[in-house]
């Protein structure tokens, strides 16, 4: 019985590296790079580390300045009590009065109410004491029925008026009266007395002042300081 045919050892292991070469997986081709990416995100991180900078540079610009530390009225003087720091980073056109200037401001007259909080400027304090010249400044002491219900507050402009005294019959023609500005409105007393500081022209002081004595006044407001309450 003729023997079957053998392929030789080298037929045999060609056959098998085909068929290695035919199984290897293919090798896909490198993907092409975007430049425009590589741009954007260069842009990217300078743009982050350009607002990092200004940021911290901002924080960094804060300034030490002074702000009312209490309730100031008007006409009052200004003490180092009244005045507090703080660390604010304000504008350029912002008025503020640094804190190493805070002696220019002690012992100046407040020319409007300062209230806790706000900034202080210079152009809300003056070394001019009131009352204002020409004027002078008469001190009432009131009880609290003589007072509105409202209150009274520095700027407020009233009318002092004379009443008749206890018993007396109404006056049948308009009582007299003085006009004045309120400079300053101090806290009531153990017994609920109110005194207030008003400015009056100087040919009106003394009559003020000796109506006052008699205690035979009332006050009638006719302009609320600010235009309104």
């Amino acid at each position: 019985m003729p023997a079957a045919p053998t392929r030789s050892p080298q037929h045999r292991t060609g056959a098998s590296d085909d068929q290695h070469i035919a199984s290897a997986p293919s090798i896909a081709p490198p993907a092409r790079r975007r430049p425009w990416l590589i741009v954007l995100g260069v842009l990217l991180i300078t743009t982050c580390a350009l607002a990092g900078a200004a940021l911290v540079q901002s924080a960094g610009a804060r300034s030490q300045v002074l702000v009312v530390a209490r309730d100031v009225p008007m006409g009052q003087v200004v003490t180092g009590e009244d005045l507090a720091f703080a660390q604010v980073s304000a504008d350029a056109s912002v008025e503020t009065v640094p804190a190493e200037q805070a002696d220019a401001v002690i012992g100046q007259t407040a020319l409007a109410d300062l209230v806790p909080g706000e900034l202080v400027t210079l152009s809300k304090v003056d070394a001019s004491a009131l009352p204002e010249p020409g004027h002078q400044l008469v001190a009432i002491a009131l009880r609290p029925s003589q007072l509105p219900a409202q209150g009274l507050r520095a700027g407020d402009v009233v009318q002092v008026v004379s009443t008749p005294g206890e018993g007396a019959e109404v006056p049948t023609e308009l009582p007299a009266s003085v006009s004045a500005t309120v400079l300053r409105v101090g806290e009531p007393d153990m017994d609920g007395m109110t005194v207030v500081d008003v400015q009056t022209p100087d040919t009106d002081g003394a009559v003020l002042a000796a109506r006052v004595a008699t205690g035979r006044i009332a006050l009638v407001v006719e302009s609320p300081a600010g235009g309104g309450r």
